[in-house]
């Protein structure tokens, strides 16, 4: 079986529990919809997602060796499985009416990303290298997640105050869940990105012995960072409403988005 079979099966399961989601939010009855078949479902495209990255090698002997494919297919399993422990731990299923859509389109589109599969697109040589990989990944998976919590709380809160409640602002989670999940999100977030460019930066002095601080990459993880540490010292004061919060977060992960994939992308669609 070929990587992109299950990256196609991986992106029908992703969509089949959306439209479950979609459905149960549509009848407003969505605590009918069980928890348990959403993160069953969702397992399973984790499982194939797992598998297909596998078969394209992104493990060696020296460290992990990342195609533009294997990238984007490791952030949205990172993604789904975040999402799958909130829905188990918290209930937070809500969000997969507009994360599940999302990152469905990704694997779908994977096997036709122009330069996939070209070797070294990154390649970590040492444990610095790839532990500051790895946390680069996970702290925009969860940056991920409060930007959509983000753009639902800006969508809820215009409508409530232009008092036009459409059926799909009634499918959205109530104001009060996810503002606490997104505040949440953004603080972990802020942790892992500063521990990133911590590791990132030492790498690069155990490496090369000087600091590359001014590349495109670490300055606008900077700018991400400072935008999110801001935003916290803001909440604690009370001095932020939630709508400036949101569009702040959104601000750090448009910001983080360019730092990771929006140059590589780019690079590769001109080549």
């Amino acid at each position: 079986m070929t990587s992109s079979i299950l990256f196609y099966a991986a992106g029908l399961l992703t969509l089949i529990s959306a439209i479950i989601i979609w459905r149960g939010a549509l009848q407003r009855k969505p605590a009918q919809e069980p928890t348990s078949s959403i993160a069953g479902i969702m397992a399973v495209a984790i499982t194939l997602n797992i598998w297909a990255i596998h078969l394209l090698g992104s493990l060696t002997a020296d460290g992990i060796n990342f195609t533009l494919a294997t990238g984007a297919a490791t952030l949205i399993l990172l993604i789904h499985a975040i999402y799958c422990i909130g829905v188990l731990r918290h209930g937070i299923q809500g969000l997969g009416l507009f994360l599940l859509p999302i990152t469905a389109v990704p694997l779908f589109l994977i096997p036709v990303f122009p330069e996939a599969h070209t070797p070294n697109w990154v390649h970590t040589s040492s444990l610095l290298e790839t532990s500051h990989l790895l946390l680069s990944l996970v702290a925009y998976a969860i940056l991920t997640l409060a930007a959509l919590h983000a753009a639902m709380q800006i969508m809820l809160d215009r409508a409530l105050k232009k008092k036009q409640i459409s059926m799909l602002v009634q499918a959205l989670p109530p104001l009060i869940s996810i503002e606490r999940h997104m505040f949440a999100q953004v603080k972990l977030a802020t942790v892992l990105i500063a521990a990133s460019i911590l590791t990132g930066l030492s790498w690069q002095w155990v490496e090369f012995q000087q600091f590359a601080v001014f590349t495109h990459k670490v300055l606008l993880a900077l700018f991400s960072f400072s935008v999110l540490a801001l935003l916290q010292v803001k909440r604690q004061r009370a001095s932020w409403s939630t709508s400036i919060a949101s569009r702040a977060v959104l601000t750090a992960y448009v910001l983080l988005l360019l730092a990771y994939f929006g140059v590589q992308f780019i690079k590769a669609m001109i080549h």
